[in-house]
């Protein structure tokens, strides 16, 4: 009896190990197979049960195309020129452009590109799901402490990106890694991508004419790049790092000149709630084409020396287009001024000794009533990013002019929409949002003054 029990017991194993032998053999064959004809894993880590349930489809790529890839950082509008660059270059090269997302919130510094890169990689939300769920007013733990601070949306947030689409092939990518490439291209990071590493900010400009006759522009760029030297590399990938500066990839050939021309037609902004936004302003100041647009840049960076003569030369302009008569010896702010606040409420934080005229303010309805008279009267709208524009003293010569001055602070009923708007992570929109607004009104006027330098203006 014991024997027969031994003998049954030896029985049952042998059979499990041939069962676990020949599934062994089986999953290894599938794994060669799925290896052989798409990728080994999934991109979002799904194990390999999963994807043999087919609960999700595996990646799939055309082992032949060719892309383009490039480094974002900076703010929106740098972001937006860069893509215009990588769009261009793309085109020229007959490479599918891998579009990374808009990163809003502090700017990211320009770094080398190991660095740059590494830097992106990490700024990542994934593990971090819970923060959204601490209960407002409760203290955030230590990994939640920037959650808030920043975020990311897709270009189509913004563009007509299917439209850029048909002239310009993209693809979405939400991941910088080497990694993703090989999961989503079948990529071989070892032998598949070339990289063109920045040794300066400003480094390289892309010239797409071989005969051109336009010179380096040495006072920003250091080296210049053909576009030979570029398109002759057979990696799957190219891989740059910065693509930001205006003009840095050139469009000088009649068919590149006209994409160029299409991508900028097409790169307006589109987003309904900015559009429904600053249309209601521009009808409130008298419709499309009927007052002067500011854009003054002086609350950051390299535009705090230069404000005062800026401003200066913009109510030169302004006197120019309006042919108003300047106050006598109205005093002309020194190029040494720091922005600083005034307040006409009875509590100066600092009281200036120069006897300035106090402004003459008129509503938005009386403004539109003398219209027709133009002159002092006509209708200013300034966006700026200084903190109370009516009572900073770099803006006080232009009020004292024209008495129809308005900014974003005069429309604060038509923005508690976008106060309110948040993305999928929970992050609020509207300081991002609200500054795109105010520099969408006043580029609606019948004439638009910039600041110098400035990627917007």
């Amino acid at each position: 009896m014991l024997m027969q029990s031994k003998k049954q017991i030896l029985s049952f194993v042998i059979a499990s190990n041939l069962v676990i032998i020949l599934f062994y053999h089986y999953v290894n064959n599938l794994v060669g197979h799925t290896n052989s004809s798409s990728s080994s894993t999934s991109s979002r880590g799904l194990s390999l049960s999963q994807q043999v349930k087919g609960l999700v489809p595996r990646p799939t790529y055309n082992p032949t195309e060719r892309y383009l890839a490039y480094l974002p950082h900076a703010g929106f509008h740098n972001q937006r020129i860069s893509l215009e660059n990588a769009l261009l270059l793309a085109k020229y090269l007959n490479r599918t452009l891998l579009v990374p997302p808009v990163f809003l919130g502090p700017p990211t510094e320009w770094l080398l590109f190991p660095h740059l890169h590494r830097r992106i990689m990490l700024q990542t939300k994934r593990g971090l799901e819970h923060c959204v769920k601490v209960p407002k007013g409760d203290p955030l733990p230590g990994e939640c402490l920037n959650y808030y601070s920043w975020t990311t949306v897709e270009w189509e947030f913004f563009y007509d990106m299917e439209h850029i689409k048909k002239e310009q092939p993209w693809k979405y990518r939400d991941d910088h890694s080497f990694s993703w490439m090989e999961t989503h291209l079948g990529i071989d990071r070892t032998k598949d991508i070339y990289i063109i590493e920045d040794r300066a900010h400003y480094d390289y400009q892309i010239f797409d004419d071989p005969n051109s006759v336009t010179p380096l522009n040495s006072a920003r760029y250091m080296r210049k790049v053909e576009l030979k030297e570029l398109s002759e590399r057979p990696e799957r990938v190219l891989h740059m790092g910065s693509m930001f500066a205006t003009g840095r990839v050139m469009a000088e050939l009649p068919e590149n000149k006209i994409f160029q021309q299409f991508l900028r037609r097409t790169m307006i902004l589109s987003t309904p709630i900015l559009v429904k936004t600053s249309d209601a302003i521009v009808n409130k100041l008298g419709g499309l084409g009927t007052f002067v647009g500011l854009h003054v840049r002086v609350g950051d960076g390299m535009f705090v020396d230069p404000a005062p003569a800026n401003v200066e030369n913009m109510f030169q302009r302004l006197v120019n287009i309006t042919g108003i008569t300047p106050i006598p010896d109205y005093p002309t702010l020194s190029t040494t001024v720091v922005p600083h606040v005034h307040y006409n409420d009875g509590h100066n934080e600092e009281q200036s000794s120069t006897p300035w005229p106090v402004p003459l303010r008129m509503e938005i309805e009386a403004c539109r009533g003398h219209k027709a008279e133009g002159g002092k009267f006509t209708i200013i709208y300034i966006a700026t990013d200084g903190m109370h524009p009516r009572r900073n003293i770099l803006f006080r010569k232009l009020l004292a002019h024209f008495p129809c001055i308005f900014t974003l602070d005069d429309f604060s009923q038509h923005l508690a929409e976008l106060k309110d708007m948040k993305n999928d992570d929970g992050v609020g929109l509207s300081k991002d949002l609200i500054p795109m607004v105010d520099a969408v009104v006043s580029a609606k006027g019948r004439y638009f003054i910039g600041t110098p330098k400035s990627t917007f203006s």
